[in-house]
């Protein structure tokens, strides 16, 4: 029997390109973000067995119908806001995820963020190719005996705090949800939210894209955050209030702001925030590099060739909406 998956945002690894060739499966993919009536003419032509959504503006209801063979949506990833699992669910379409294989890349990515806004990179890049050379001038900061507050202490959370931990923060983190063990000497359990943002010296975001968490960061919580904080977001654009982030950033209530990720996607060319010099941004690619797309494919390949196949997926990669 002929199986075919679409991947939509672009091809997966050439590793998982193989795993999915050998397995007899036909493998086609769209460009980054393609039109919906691009997806629903695609789709209804082709009718694919399973979905890879990776760079795409939503996977709604009508996408889900365009192909009655679909059997599996499987998110190129860890976060699925970019796919309605509700309808999926009532379509009876699992949905997965390649949860954790791009934890330890966006830890660094999160990590690169704080040390390039603490150290002034961006300013001091600029300085030198000007041809400037004051030494005196500088006046970078170490993140050695800083607060580090995490919000969501998953797989991303727990990398990070080891990595801060290692260069000397102190790191605590907020996570209702999270068990017990995944605290420990590398970062203790912060209950109140509220708090932490008022202690902590750098605020990271980690924590899923949820009705709780929709703009979790904005005014009030702004407002609570010391004037020398730094907030970084590799989680999800739309758990911070950008205007909101924006009036902040301009007027002194936090340091300096590290974005990877935005509310739309792709954002608008004219985002305010690109005019800010206490911002570093980054286009939504801290789970990319080649190691975490390579191990992100080959999940998401291996548990796609499974199911197609009738065999059972671990219980972590499903999603349960």
């Amino acid at each position: 029997m002929s199986l075919t998956v679409i991947s939509l945002g672009g091809p997966v690894a050439p590793e998982g390109e193989e795993m999915l060739r050998a397995a007899g499966i036909t493998s086609l993919s769209t460009a980054a973000y393609p039109a919906k009536e691009e997806v629903l003419e695609l789709l209804s032509f082709r009718q694919p067995d399973a979905l890879i959504v990776r760079l795409v503006e939503r996977v709604d209801e009508d996408i889900l119908r365009a192909s009655p063979k679909l059997k599996l949506v499987h998110k190129h990833g860890a976060g699925t806001n970019d796919i309605d699992v509700a309808a999926a669910k009532e379509l009876g379409i699992p949905v997965l995820a390649a949860v954790g294989a791009n934890a330890h890349s966006v830890a660094e990515h999160a990590l690169a963020l704080m040390l390039a806004l603490i150290k002034d990179l961006r300013a001091q890049d600029a300085f030198v190719r000007g041809g400037g050379w004051a030494k005196k001038s500088y006046q970078g900061h170490e993140l050695r005996g800083r607060l580090l507050g995490l919000v969501g202490m998953g797989l991303i959370g727990r990398n990070l705090a080891r990595m801060a931990g290692a260069m000397g923060m102190k790191v605590e983190a907020n996570d209702p949800y999270a068990p017990d063990l995944a605290f420990g000497p590398d970062c203790t359990r912060a209950p109140d939210l509220d708090d932490l943002l008022a202690r902590a010296d750098v605020v990271s975001l980690h924590c899923p894209l949820t009705d709780r968490t929709r703009n979790l960061i904005n005014a009030r919580t702004l407002g609570l955050m010391k004037p020398t904080a730094l907030l970084i977001n590799t989680a999800r654009g739309e758990i911070v209030d950008e205007p909101a982030l924006l009036d902040a950033l301009k007027g002194g209530a936090i340091a300096g702001a590290g974005l990877d990720t935005f509310s739309p996607e792709p954002p608008s060319p004219d985002n305010p925030l690109w005019q800010l010099d206490n911002v570093v941004l980054s286009p939504h690619i801290g789970g990319v590099t080649e190691e975490a797309r390579r191990e992100v494919s080959l999940i998401t390949c291996a548990n796609v060739i499974a199911l197609l196949n009738g065999e059972a997926i671990e219980p972590r990669f499903v999603v349960r909406g």
